[in-house]
């Protein structure tokens, strides 16, 4: 059995698995090209990766989940979350995105390059339920999982691992309908 993970810096892998972040903003990965990021399901691995710039990309706030590079070592990864994909949403207008600030541990300069790289302008927002692991998976790296790609297949089923909502239902239901999306 596959099934996709997901590729987020390490920083914002934790701020979600934390419950402090509900929403991904993606345009793409190098890989996917012009056309920009697609989902690829419901229900997907966080797998973490470790951009040299994450620390200046993201608010100081988010320094507390700051890990060291290939924290793992080299030849393996942790993962210790999942999310559900609740809801999504393309967003053109710069002012919508700008309200969305206190959501997510992005600058606003990492935000604004993102939603400027490629036509047309604008960001998709992913609203995720994120699940933490009882207990995390140590996986070997494999070629497959490197490279500027936001989506990868993983051999794990998700039902063969015991996990629990890292919000629960009334928190994760405020904080969603905060967003006004």
């Amino acid at each position: 059995m596959s099934a996709p993970a997901f590729k987020e810096w390490q920083l914002i892998t934790e701020a979600l698995g934390s419950g402090s972040q509900i929403i991904i903003l993606r345009k793409g990965g190098i890989t996917e090209g012009r056309s920009g990021f697609q989902t690829k399901a419901d229900r997907f691995w966080l797998f973490p990766t470790f951009f040299h710039a994450q620390r200046e990309k993201t608010k100081p706030a988010a320094a507390q989940w700051i890990a060291p590079a290939n924290v793992d070592g080299p030849e393996t990864i942790t993962l210790r979350y999942f999310a559900d994909l609740v809801g999504t949403a393309f967003v053109s207008d710069w002012t919508t995105i700008a309200a969305l600030d206190r959501f997510h541990f992005w600058t606003e300069a990492a935000v604004r390059d993102k939603f400027d790289w490629s036509q047309p302008p604008g960001l998709l927002v992913l609203t995720v339920r994120v699940h933490r692991l009882s207990t995390p998976l140590v996986l070997p790296l494999t070629p497959a999982m490197g490279g500027c790609k936001s989506w990868i297949d993983l051999p794990l089923d998700f039902a063969a691992h015991a996990s629990t909502p890292v919000l629960d239902e009334q928190a994760f239901a405020k904080r969603r309908n905060a967003l006004k999306l």
